[in-house]
């Protein structure tokens, strides 16, 4: 059965109607702080954990989940529904700098929510986006700026509290 949008869905879609390629991933990065966690597939085990990651364009990606259902979505249908899923959750601002501590593991990437309406973003710009994170307050209450929203994206920001 197909899961019904949920909010940071509405924020993905509304940032890919941003022609700006470099402005939509603000937007996704923006949607992903604002949430508690981060959640990561995790192929190792709980002493060891070692997140899913994928290859695009020749360039590795972490898989990165909005919420942790959506980890279920990718995996095969399990008879022990009991059994809890393979999750690593980290809070939002600890996972931006974990993430960036990947590419010393030659990690190039994030692969946002991998299943249906995945968002690729380069650990370059979550960099970037980072420093400009941290240089304004680093808040969550707050949300994030963008600079030279137009009316409309003002509005729909300020319209889901951020």
């Amino acid at each position: 059965m197909a899961r019904l949008p949920d909010r940071f869905d509405l924020w993905v879609s509304k940032a890919r109607a941003c022609p700006d390629p470099d402005r939509t991933a603000d937007y996704v990065l923006g949607a992903l702080i604002v949430l508690s966690h981060w959640y990561f597939l995790n192929l190792g085990t709980k002493e060891n954990p070692r997140p899913a990651e994928t290859d695009l364009e020749g360039v590795r990606h972490l898989l990165v989940f909005s919420d942790p259902d959506r980890i279920s979505e990718i995996l095969p249908p399990d008879d022990d529904s009991a059994k809890p899923l393979p999750v690593i959750a980290i809070p939002s601002d600890a996972a931006m700098t974990w993430c960036l501590d990947r590419r010393a593991e030659g990690m190039g990437g994030l692969l946002v929510n991998p299943v249906g309406d995945s968002f690729a973003v380069s650990l370059d710009h979550l960099a970037a986006f980072h420093n400009e994170w941290r240089r304004r307050g680093a808040r969550h209450a707050s949300g994030y700026w963008i600079p030279n929203l137009t009316t409309e994206e003002e509005d729909f920001w300020q319209e889901h509290g951020l």
